[in-house]
Formats: C-alpha cells, sequence, structure tokens
C-alpha cells in the first residue's frame, strides 16, 4: 500500500498531498493511515518552512537547527507504538481535530523548518502585541520568559490586574486557551461550575474561570511552587471580588497521597516543574471530594507538566460520578497524545472528544471531552 503511494506522488496524483486523511474500506484501516502519515513525511521532508519558529519561546536557540536525533526517536516511537496513536486519532469527534493530530505527529517528527502547524501565527503575534498594549507596571520577579508584568485586562468592570508574562495575558485572555468552540461542540466552564484548575501558576487561568463561573461557582487552584502560589495571592488581592471565588492549595495532584514536606527554594519560578514523589506533596481529587474541600466538579483544567494522567486516574471516581468537562495539556510526554485520551475512553463515560493547539511549535496542546447528555 506504500509503494501505490508513493508511486501516485510522484506522478502527482496522490489524494494525500493535502493535510486530511480520509479512511477508505481498506480492511486495515490503520495501516493505510500509517501509510498515509509516512507518505506525508516523505513528501514535506525537502520543503522549508519560512517564519515558522517562535523565538520568544525559544530564545537563545538557532531557528535553522535541526535536532536529528530527537526526530528519529519520535519518528521510532510511533512506528512502535502506531496502533495506539490510531486507536486515539479514532475517538476524535471530528475532522478538524483529526487533520490537527496527523499534523502534530508530522511536526514532532520533522520539526519547524519542514512543516507548519494548521495555526493562525500572524494572528498569535497580533495578540501578543495587544497584551503588550495593557502593560501597566514592571515586576522584580522573573523567570525562563524573563521579568513578569503588571496588565490591566479590560475584559471587565473593573478590569482584571494581573502580574503574568505577557504571553500568558494573551493566552488565557485572547486566545482563550481552554476554552473550546467549533461548530456546533462547545467546552468550556460556564456560570455556576465548580471548576479545578491543575497547574494554575500565576491564577491568570483562575482569574478568568472565576470571572466566567460568577457568584455561585468556584475555583480550586493547584500549584506545587511556593513562588508560584505566592505571585498567585499577590494576583488575587488585586482582584478581591474574583478572588472571593478562588482557593489556593500548594499541593501537585497525582494517583496517591504525598506528605513530604521538601520542596524548591521559595523563590523558584518556574512553570515546567514536574511533580516528583521526594520534591511534592500530593494530594488526589477523588481524596479531596471524599473529605469535602471539594463538593462538586463541573469542569477540570490540567496543565502539571506530565503529571495529567496520574492526576486524572486520582480523579477516576469523580469523573465517573460527575462526568465534568475536561481540558487536558496533552504534549508533555510522548504518549500522552494517546495515554490520556484512552484512558479516559476506558470509563464508558460517553465522552466526546476534540484538540486544539495554541503555538506555532509543539506545545500548547489541548484535548478537549464533554460526556454526552
Amino acid at each position: 500500500m506504500l509503494k501505490n503511494l508513493l508511486r501516485d506522488i510522484w506522478s502527482n496524483k496522490s489524494t494525500t498531498t493535502g493535510q486530511d486523511y480520509r479512511p477508505t474500506s481498506t480492511p486495515d484501516l490503520h495501516d493505510e493511515w500509517l501509510d498515509h502519515i509516512i507518505a506525508r513525511l516523505f513528501q514535506v521532508l525537502h520543503s522549508f518552512e519560512q517564519d515558522n519558529f517562535d523565538e520568544v519561546r525559544y530564545r537563545g536557540i538557532s531557528p535553522n537547527t535541526f535536532y536529528y536525533e530527537a526526530h528519529a526517536a519520535y519518528f521510532s516511537f510511533l512506528l512502535k507504538n502506531s496502533h495506539s496513536f490510531f486507536a486515539a486519532r479514532q475517538l476524535l469527534n471530528d475532522e478538524t481535530s483529526a487533520v490537527l493530530f496527523d499534523q502534530l505527529l508530522l511536526f514532532r517528527t520533522l520539526g519547524h523548518l519542514h512543516v507548519r502547524l494548521p495555526i493562525d501565527g500572524l494572528k498569535m503575534r497580533a495578540q501578543l502585541e495587544q497584551a503588550a498594549l495593557w502593560k501597566i507596571g514592571e515586576s522584580s520577579d522573573a523567570g525562563i520568559l524573563g521579568s513578569l508584568s503588571l496588565f490591566s485586562i479590560p475584559t471587565s468592570d473593573p478590569p482584571i490586574i494581573v502580574k503574568c508574562w505577557q504571553e500568558n495575558a494573551a493566552a488565557t485572555f485572547l486566545l482563550q486557551q481552554y476554552y473550546f468552540s467549533r461548530n456546533d461542540a462547545s467546552v468550556a466552564p460556564a456560570s455556576g461550575d465548580y471548576v479545578i484548575d491543575a497547574g494554575a501558576c500565576f491564577g491568570d487561568t483562575a482569574l478568568r474561570f472565576a470571572q466566567v463561573v460568577q457568584g455561585n461557582g468556584r475555583v480550586f487552584s493547584f500549584d506545587p511552587l511556593a513562588k508560584h502560589c505566592e505571585i498567585m495571592r499577590d494576583n488575587f488581592h488585586l482582584n478581591p471580588d474574583l478572588a472571593q471565588r478562588i482557593s489556593v492549595f500548594q499541593l501537585g495532584l497525582s494517583d496517591h497521597r504525598n506528605e513530604v514536606q521538601s520542596a524548591p527554594p521559595g523563590d523558584v519560578i518556574d512553570p515546567g516543574a514536574r511533580i516528583t514523589d521526594d520534591t511534592f506533596p500530593t494530594r488526589t481529587i477523588d481524596d479531596l471530594v471524599a473529605d469535602g474541600t471539594i463538593p462538586h466538579l463541573d469542569f477540570i483544567k490540567m496543565d502539571i507538566e506530565g503529571s495529567e494522567l496520574a492526576a486524572l486516574k486520582g480523579a477516576e471516581q469523580s469523573i465517573k460520578r460527575w462526568r465534568p468537562r475536561l481540558a487536558l495539556s496533552l504534549y508533555h510526554r510522548p504518549e500522552d497524545l494517546f495515554s490520556i485520551p484512552l484512558w479516559i475512553a476506558s470509563l464508558n463515560c460517553g465522552y466526546r472528544f476534540y484538540l486544539d493547539h495554541y503555538s506555532i511549535h509543539h506545545e500548547e496542546t489541548v484535548l478537549y471531552a464533554s460526556a454526552a447528555d
């Protein structure tokens, strides 16, 4: 089958020259899909994309470097786990999600020099420029993307005041990351919802959630780093009306309870920090529900640097009980693209799955899930 696909490419008759894949009546759809992916890889291998590098996120890195070892390793991983990748792809509820899924695999295999994601980079840059106009002050706090700034977000009266990076302000309040709407499908928090914000970092997402859920809703914000929680509390102090709806927990979420007291120094700003058993205290969502800390669940957002699946497993009973809407980061580990949706599907809760992406590079893929009525 692959030989036929490549023959068609050479003769300019291929149906795979676009980014979309539509299965035929081939008995083994997995093989047909894998052939399509491999043919696409060879097709774009000698093309070169221009203006396709995020120099802010990857400052100090040459935009012309091809990391062949990493790309080769991912291609090998794709081949060894192709059945799992395909099974996860089959769960996606719309063609746009499936096309994005394939393009993400191509991007991780060949990188920004050869593959462009179906993202409007110009629009994203314009939103960054818009966020810059909201800046009203500077901060002494700094991390991987430089110093944090103070922003006045004109989304309400009074505006939301938040200390964060410009990228946070744009992603949360303009890109609307963690809010999904496509055609007739919507996965987002709503008025009155009880929301978990796991990986709350500076609290910008929590403030936006608190604005949406209004006075009868609640937001439970989790982050294991002391400095992140300090900045969150500063931000909540600047927004007292919204702060009444938010609870802060200096904890990681996982599939087990860990009472360790040691933690990184209190002045560390590290959104990429990964939870390890000997470093961070953790709780499970099911335990927090059982002891009454979280009385109800309607929406779960997770961006917790590779701990998403463990945290979901620690929420299994709560998910089965309430079938909350889900917005889950799906890019921290190579297996996330299949391990997370396949596990959720195994619960048989009737979830429908959608995929979206919020950058021109491999980070910021979000899986959205909502249970059928």
